[in-house]
């Protein structure tokens, strides 16, 4: 029993910034004046590692360990703010003045952050009315941007199909058409000239060149571009598709980013609109904000109403001590 009250006294010292060995030394009153130090410091820890991981977890998305994390560092800061209280002079009225400011914003921070979580149904619902009105609002550029899309995509598609209609109507009509085929070729061909005088006959033969056309029926070319505007109607048609069902699924795409994207300002907005229309909301509040206020200056309060214990004066000793060997130095 003794080392566990030694080790949880040396907690004690550890947590409020006194001397184990000194305080070990000192009377019962000194003893019971740390741990009840240390029992209103560890109040004050447990609502604020509370209030920071909410915070963390709820406002900031951190995961557990993250959330946990920034619980700690609630609880350092606690511990080290109490510490410019707890080992200050009484006399030194501008560290308590200070300290009250502190209070005050903390206590209005931490309940804020508790009252959303005490009022989170009554936010949801008037969650839910806020993003719906936002949805409305938001609602008519996305369609209109979604339909200006699908429009243009209809009138790609129009404009493609009556390219195919008229190439289908144009081979309906015209399955065949002649082709004229041109084929040049060189020709033999023998002259002969005759001589009046000696009645002689002779022959030359020379290559003229001899041009003939064949004219064949073929298919209609114009059929080969079919393939090509049946490919992209059905690009289109598919684009056509995706976009319909965009603008079907469009609210709900909406309604699901609107509610993701709720802050801590949202939800700070939305309270105080809840504690100007209620008074029971609004006297929960300051309920909070007390009960925080007060718990945030017990030490100070505690420390102001303590008379000087044995400790005090052994350390007050010590620095006379200490004054007095540098004195004779």
């Amino acid at each position: 029993m003794k080392n566990f009250q030694n080790w949880w006294l040396k907690v004690c010292c550890f947590l409020t910034g006194y001397d184990f060995y000194i305080l070990s030394n000192c009377s019962e009153i000194s003893v019971r004046k740390v741990r009840k130090y240390t029992a209103a410091l560890l109040i004050v820890v447990t609502v604020w590692a509370f209030v920071g991981y909410c915070f963390c977890h709820t406002y900031m998305k951190l995961d557990v360990p993250g959330s946990i994390f920034g619980a700690l560092t609630a609880v350092l800061m606690i511990i080290q703010i109490e510490k410019q209280v707890l080992l200050s002079d009484k006399a030194n009225k501008w560290l308590k003045l200070t300290r009250i400011g502190l209070a005050l914003l903390m206590a209005i921070i931490g309940s804020l952050v508790i009252d959303q979580i005490i009022f989170k149904d009554d936010i949801e619902k008037a969650k839910l009315k806020s993003n719906q009105k936002q949805v409305e609002d938001l609602l008519p550029g996305k369609t209109k941007q979604i339909s200006d899309q699908i429009a243009q995509l209809n009138t790609s598609i129009a404009i493609k199909e009556s390219e195919r209609k008229e190439i289908v109507d144009d081979f309906n009509k015209h399955p065949t058409i002649s082709s004229v085929e041109t084929s040049t070729s060189n020709v033999p061909i023998t002259k002969f000239t005759t001589d009046t005088a000696t009645k002689t006959t002779t022959s030359k033969t020379a290559m003229e060149r001899s041009t003939s056309k064949t004219i064949k029926m073929i298919a209609n070319p114009k059929i080969n571009q079919l393939p090509a505007i049946d490919a992209q109607l059905s690009t289109l048609n598919s684009l056509k598709t995706q976009k319909d069902m965009l603008l079907l699924s469009v609210k709900a795409d909406l309604e699901k980013e609107v509610n993701n994207k709720i802050g801590f300002l949202d939800e700070l907005g939305i309270m105080f609109s809840i504690l100007k229309e209620s008074t029971i909301a609004a006297g929960v509040y300051f309920i909070w904000l007390a009960f925080l206020l007060l718990l945030e200056l017990l030490i100070l309060i505690g420390k102001a109403n303590d008379s000087e214990s044995d400790y005090d004066k052994t350390v007050q000793k010590q620095m006379a001590i200490h004054f007095r060997k540098i004195e004779l130095l």
